[in-house]
């Protein structure tokens, strides 16, 4: 009996110890580009472990034009930063490299961030002008296919599946009619055992820290489409980038997404917004979006036709590296010798 008890403390313990030290590596590069403002790449390194991640990224913005060029160092900096996100502690910290700096920042002052973001792109319209909006939606329809298309992809199995999401507007002042359309490629893994693992911790990390800084768990599904950045876009161009409301029933979103199997490796996006209001062709529309009050002169432009074409954003995410790895969460953290702002 006293031996059984052994063996099964000495389970429990080697249990434990193997949960504490249980982590994730995880590599990727992305691409983001904003039709007529510039594309950002970043290759990006990030371990988590219980309740800490220590974020390493490099990023470089390449901007298109004066607004590009003048909007595009405050809005997407370049450079090699970093974070360390301590949910235990609820805080987080912004890490220059080249400074050798950090900045923490309660996480609750974040979710008071993300909304201001959310509002900068939109119009300053009151709920009354809003419903007054001429803009009306005809259909909105969301569908995900999957192409039995393979592929390796950095050493994973992968298969492809397509999400397509149409809304079909009218202008009622105008009469004038078109569709927005968003056209996503995801190619996927399948969840091994090992991954099953990795997928767990991710995800637990994942809803906690969604949790503190206040999005719901079906915005998570979205993000995966791309519908953050399409937020975005007002602030941009606040003409152009308008996004015709692209809502959908819930549960068809979920049960949509759901065909989704597997691990994504690769997320590649397009989205493609018609012009709901054309401009005076003399005054460009500066609607109410940040950079567009402020440098609504530079939005008078004219595009070439190939531009023209060209998706109001794309995006483009790939795995590099994904494993479980044994790592002292402790060890997460800022580096060494670096100042506190």
């Amino acid at each position: 009996m006293k031996t059984k008890k052994t063996i099964a403390l000495a389970g429990l313990v080697a249990l434990l110890a193997g949960s504490a030290f249980a982590g994730v590596t995880r590599s990727q590069k992305a691409a983001i580009a904003f039709k007529g403002f510039g594309s950002l790449s970043t290759t990006m390194t990030e371990t988590l472990a219980g309740s800490r991640k220590l974020t390493d990224s490099d990023a470089s913005f390449e901007g298109k034009g004066l607004l590009g060029g003048l909007a595009g160092k405050a809005m997407m900096p370049s450079g090699h930063t970093g974070e360390f996100i301590d949910l235990a502690a609820m805080t987080t910290a912004q890490i220059d490299h080249k400074r050798k700096t950090y900045t923490v920042t309660p996480i609750e002052k974040w979710a008071e961030t993300r909304k201001e973001m959310e509002s900068a792109g939109k119009p300053d319209e009151t709920a009354e002008e809003q419903a007054k909006s001429p803009i009306r939606i005809i259909k909105t329809d969301f569908r995900v296919t999957d192409t039995g298309e393979t592929r390796t992809i950095n050493g994973f199995d992968c298969r492809n599946y397509t999400a397509l999401w149409t809304v079909d507007w009218e202008n009622t002042e105008t009469g004038e009619k078109g569709t927005d359309r968003l056209e996503t490629a995801a190619w996927t893994t399948p969840l091994t055992g090992a991954l099953q693992a990795v997928q767990a911790e991710e995800t637990a990390f994942a809803e906690a820290y969604m949790k503190a800084i206040g999005i719901d768990m079906r915005d998570f599904q979205k993000d995966i489409l791309g519908t953050q950045w399409i937020s975005l876009l007002a602030a941009f161009d606040p003409v152009n980038g308008q996004a015709a409301r692209m809502e959908v029933d819930p549960a068809k979103l979920a049960r949509e997404m759901g065909k989704i199997q597997g691990y994504p490796i690769v997320i590649d996006g397009k989205y493609f917004a018609t012009p709901k209001i054309k401009k005076q062709q003399d005054e460009p529309s500066t609607g109410g979006g940040l950079v567009g009050k402020a440098l609504g002169g530079l939005l008078k432009k004219k595009s070439a036709p190939e531009e023209d074409k060209a998706p109001s954003l794309s995006f483009y995410t790939e795995v590099t590296l994904l494993k479980a790895v044994d790592v002292d969460p402790a060890s997460l953290q800022v580096p060494a010798g670096y100042k506190q702002k």
